[in-house]
């Protein structure tokens, strides 16, 4: 009971019931502490907290800490900015106030400690320690410069799209940090992210967090009070359930809300009005607050905030892949190989679709060709719709998602300025310029009738209308340049661009058995830590794994020579991610010892045995490069940069370090594994990069002196190739680092989808082409069928031709034009009469051109040829004709393997080898951004790659003549499918086999991205 007490902040009387010493006004306004909206209406109008009795004062001396500034308090305490006399280091001191110091809010308290200092990862706040300080339990924290997110937001207001999800996915990175190691938040808001001066945003105040190994606790208190900030809260936290990471991502999307509209997605009068409202009400749109944020990224921070759990994201991966596109991340143009890939796959599927309409409203393609000839307002109507539809599905699919489908399988994107979908009035024009303007030429010339096209009596014209088609869709991208992204004249016009969609890349990490620490009283000490094991004993001292039992963590303890001086002030203070974090320390008569943060992993000189993917090593680069750079600014570069100076942890980053790594193999002397003492700083920076870079990727130690010259003897990405081969001339780290960035986001591996795309590129036209055969051919018997007069006709015309071609021996014996006009007056005169058989498609595809003129004025001249002409006609004409079949290629049983053999070789085999030499590897390599490079790395020569093509097609372009060996054994049928199904397995048998495929193994090649 606490009748007749007064509550420590306001000083109004406590109610009977008043939980944790504080009244329900207080309590309320702690957990709106973070309503962000300027002039909102908050809880309470009580004044600010009042400092508590019992807290240290600014400037006294509080155990070993001197207190310098108040930074902030809670419900639990206060934060105070502290120097630390020992280390002289500045530290930010949580101190658990008296009035809450219970049992329980003290095991909170000292819980919060372990918990966080478990926790070492560059966007988590670091823990020195906890101790206790005349019994009041503290916690010294790493002091962050910048302040929090809520601070950020408070003084400058909502935050710019790109800023504000960058905060998020570095807040998502500690966040998954800490799940790894079985710990939920439990209370994530804009007060607990703390952005330190150089952007890096860390996860803090672990105090409401539990580890998942044991859900015991909940969210209240033994009295009743809810602990967290309702406002950021999950519904489910809320009603006191069991929580999940979900429950924390829906905090993060809170979170996220705030940082865009510089407000929480509810608000209210009061505290039941607000649980009310977080409980039942589903969560407005950001869009409501901030119109123009992109759709994609509302999508995502509303399925954050969905009222049930199973709806948000599984995981912190899926939410990071939703936000990647909307980070500050320089945009990917797509190349112009991959746009016209894409709009390849939009044709075909396109025309795909239209066929099928097709055949539903006419019955079939002769239906639609003979209702054309007589044009058929019906086939006017379905030429305009078609037409229609095909502006909408650009106008619609990338008006409103962004891509096509043919885009969306090419993984590009269509966005305008704010990365936006461009919305369908956009998408119309930009369709408008690459559907309408190609086709305008043959529009003006010949309108919607496809028989005016084909009944034109010059060959020229229609070949050169067909022909600008393709020039007019070319001059389209006449204005792409790499420097305005490959922009086209769409693209300009709208204020669009066409973008690779980004997909977010997993830093590699390594695989590290941590073991349980043995029972620590049965452990030697050093300090405050119990011994673990020696790691490596060196004439400099002896390096110990240590076990602090207060923060539960390893840590290296390095046991010196007394004598040896202190570790200097500025490398006391360094906190970056980037390098080794010192502890703390002691030089006495009887104890000196440095204790350094225990970082997982493994020294680099440990990893020399094997070859290290580029997918790894360009994380290790940067990350060695930007400490450097760090580090010549602040004068804290170590004094020698070596291989065994590097430490690779088991999240896959690289730290710099100021001593051999403990517990390193020693992979040969000292200087081998340094660059040249005689280069200068700058010099000695490039080759100790380069030297790491060559070191790692081919798993052996390099010879310095060489380093720089050296190129990397395994098979790279052109591009980081090209970055290996700039790196000893780039001007310094900055620009080292410019390059490196970029560099992350691009393919770093051929996977098996991206093989598999090579094969189905190359086996795309031939398909298309077969099906395409057996579709004109089904058409050409069905046409010849119904009209055999019309095949004959241009038999005799094409005979004419050829006995006009210069190289025809014996010119001057064969029948004249006026024998030829007889012969065809007499013996097609009434077909040629006949508007409807000769108006008809067939017969103005079949006769076309000068032959159609030549026909024309041959029943004009000769409309009733004597029977002494036709005679003589015919008897003239006889030894120049022949009699041939309908065309029929299934009349005999190999005959269609004969036609598919000789067509693939002729239009298929020897231009996909011809490509290969011209494009080094192919044109659908080129497409899908592809290179082909030999074992050693080095770009493959035309030859071997010729080579290559020839091993690729051989299944495909011998297949035919197998079948044609099988057929009289086990019929057409069987024979024909035995060796699709030969063909298709060598293909999986190929993509089946790691890395690289069956023609690379036999060329000596691998496929690498460009």
């Amino acid at each position: 009971m606490n009748t007749n007490q007064l509550c420590p902040q306001c000083q109004s009387p406590l109610p009977p019931d008043a939980p944790e010493g504080l009244c329900p006004a207080c309590l309320a306004q702690a957990a709106f502490a973070t309503q962000p909206e300027p002039g909102a209406t908050q809880v309470t109008d009580e004044p600010a907290i009042k400092p508590r009795r019992g807290l240290p004062k600014l400037g006294e001396l509080f155990g070993g800490y001197r207190i310098l500034n108040e930074l902030g308090r809670g419900g639990m305490g206060a934060v105070f900015e502290a120097e630390h006399l020992e280390s002289g280091r500045r530290v930010a001191l949580k101190v658990l106030g008296h009035q809450l110091d219970s049992p329980d809010a003290r095991a909170r308290f000292l819980r919060e400690g372990r918990l966080a200092a478990s926790i070492n990862h560059p966007n988590s706040v670091y823990v020195f320690g906890t101790e206790e300080i005349d019994g009041t339990p503290a916690i010294a924290m790493e002091l962050i410069a910048g302040g929090t997110l809520q601070e950020r937001v408070q003084v400058e207001g909502p935050l710019p799209v790109g800023q504000a999800v960058d905060a998020i996915l570095q807040v998502i990175a500690g966040l998954e940090a800490a799940q790894a190691i079985g710990i939920l938040h439990r209370d994530i808001k804009p007060a607990n992210c703390f952005e330190d001066a150089d952007g890096t945003v860390k996860i803090g105040d672990f105090g409401l967090s539990i580890s998942t190994a044991a859900r015991r606790d909940t969210n209240l208190t033994l009295q009743g009070a809810f602990l967290g900030t309702p406002a950021f809260c999950s519904p489910e936290q809320l009603r006191g359930e069991e929580l999940n990471a979900r429950s924390d991502l829906y905090s993060v999307g809170v979170t996220l809300f705030y940082l865009l509209t510089g407000r929480t997605p509810f608000e209210a009068k009061n505290m039941v009005q607000l649980l009310a409202t977080v409980l039942e009400q589903p969560a407005p749109s950001p869009k409501k607050f901030r119109p123009e944020l992109p759709q994609g990224l509302v999508r995502a921070i509303l399925r954050c905030l969905e009222k049930q759990a199973g709806e948000r994201f599984a995981n912190y991966d899926e939410l990071r892949q939703a936000l990647a596109p909307f980070s500050s991340a320089a945009l990917v143009p797509a190349p112009l190989g991959l746009r016209f890939l894409a709009g390849a796959v939009d044709m075909l599927l396109v025309c795909a679709a239209g066929m099928t309409v097709n055949l539903l409203a006419f019955g079939g393609f002769m239906a639609f060709m003979d209702a054309a000839t007589f044009r058929s307002p019906k086939v006017l109507f379905w030429m305009v719709t078609a037409f229609v539809a095909m502006l909408l599905y650009y106008a619609l699919l990338e008006g409103i998602r962004g891509a096509s489908l043919g885009k969306a399988i090419c993984r590009l994107r269509v966005v305008d300025a704010d990365r936006n979908p461009p919305g369908v009035w956009k998408a119309l024009v930009r369709a408008v310029f690459f559907v309408v303007l190609p086709g305008l030429p043959y529009w003006v010339s010949f309108g919607f009738d496809p028989v005016a096209f084909m009944q034109t009596s010059s060959n020229l014209v229609r070949h050169g209308v067909s022909l600008l088609y393709y020039v007019v869709l070319g001059l389209l991208f006449c204005t792409a340049r790499r420097r305005n992204g490959f922009a086209a004249i769409q693209d300009l016009l709208t204020r669009t661009r066409v973008i690779r969609k980004p997909a977010y890349q997993a830093r590699p990490v390594l695989t590290a058995n941590e073991e349980s620490p043995p029972a620590a009283e049965t452990l030697p000490r050093v300090g405050p830590y119990h011994v673990l094991e020696t790691v490596e004993k060196t004439t400099g001292g002896e390096w110990l794994l240590g076990y602090d039992t207060r923060l539960l963590r390893k840590v290296w303890v390095r046991v010196v020579p007394p004598g040896t001086p202190p570790v200097a002030p500025p490398w006391r203070h360094l906190g970056r991610v980037g390098r080794l974090r010192w502890i703390t320390g002691r030089r006495s008569p009887d104890e000196n010892w440095d204790a350094f943060e225990g970082a997982t992993g493994k020294p680099l000189v440990n990893l020399l045995g094997a070859r290290q993917p580029w997918s790894q090593v360009r994380y290790w680069l940067l990350d060695l490069a930007n400490e450097i750079n760090a580090a010549q600014k602040d004068g804290t570069l170590p004094a020698v940069l070596a291989l065994d100076r590097v430490w690779i942890t088991a999240d896959g980053r690289a730290k710099l370090l100021d001593f051999p790594a403990p517990g390193g193999r020693r992979a040969g002397p000292a200087a081998q594994l340094q660059p040249p003492p005689a280069l200068d700083r700058s010099a000695e920076v490039r080759c100790f990069l380069n030297g790491v870079a060559v070191a790692v990727l081919e798993g052996r130690v390099p010879h310095f002196a060489e380093a720089t010259l050296a190129a990397v003897k395994t098979p790279l990405p052109l591009h980081a190739r090209t970055f290996l081969e700039k790196l000893p001339t780039l001007p310094g780290l900055d620009a080292i680092v410019a390059e490196l960035k970029p560099l992350l986001h691009q393919a770093a591996v051929v996977s098996r989808w991206r093989r598999a795309a090579v094969i189905g590129g190359c086996a795309a036209f031939p398909l298309l082409a077969g099906v395409g055969f057996i579709f004109i051919a089904r058409v050409m018997i069905q046409w010849q069928r119904s009209q055999p007069d019309i095949m004959e006709l241009g038999q005799v015309l094409q005979q004419r031709s050829v006995l006009r071609m210069p190289w025809f021996p014996n010119r001057a014996a064969a029948p004249d034009d006026r024998t030829f006009a007889i012969y065809i007056a007499s013996h097609f005169g009434q077909t040629i009469t006949n508007a409807g058989a000769w108006s008809s498609f067939y017969a103005a595809a079949t006769v076309s051109g000068d032959n159609r003129q030549f026909a024309e004025a041959s029943v004009a001249e000769h409309p009733n040829p004597t029977a002494a002409e036709v005679a003589a006609a015919d008897k003239a004409m006889k030894p120049y004709l022949r009699k041939e079949a309908a065309f029929n290629p299934t009349q005999a049983a190999w005959m269609p393997f004969v036609v598919a053999g000789m067509s693939l070789l002729v239009y298929v085999g020897l231009p996909a080898l011809l490509a290969a030499v011209l494009f080094r590897g192919g044109l659908v390599l080129r497409l899908l951004g592809l290179a082909v490079v030999r074992r050693d790395g080095a770009r493959a020569s035309r030859l071997r790659v010729l080579w290559r093509g020839v091993v690729a097609w051989s299944p495909a372009l011998s297949a035919p003549v197998l079948a044609m060996m099988l057929t009289p054994l086990v019929g057409a049928v069987a024979a024909g499918s035995l060796v699709t199904v030969l063909v298709i397995g060598l293909a999986a048998c190929s993509l089946a086999l790691p890395e690289r495929s069956l023609q690379d193994r036999l060329a000596g090649t691998c496929l690498v991205p460009r």
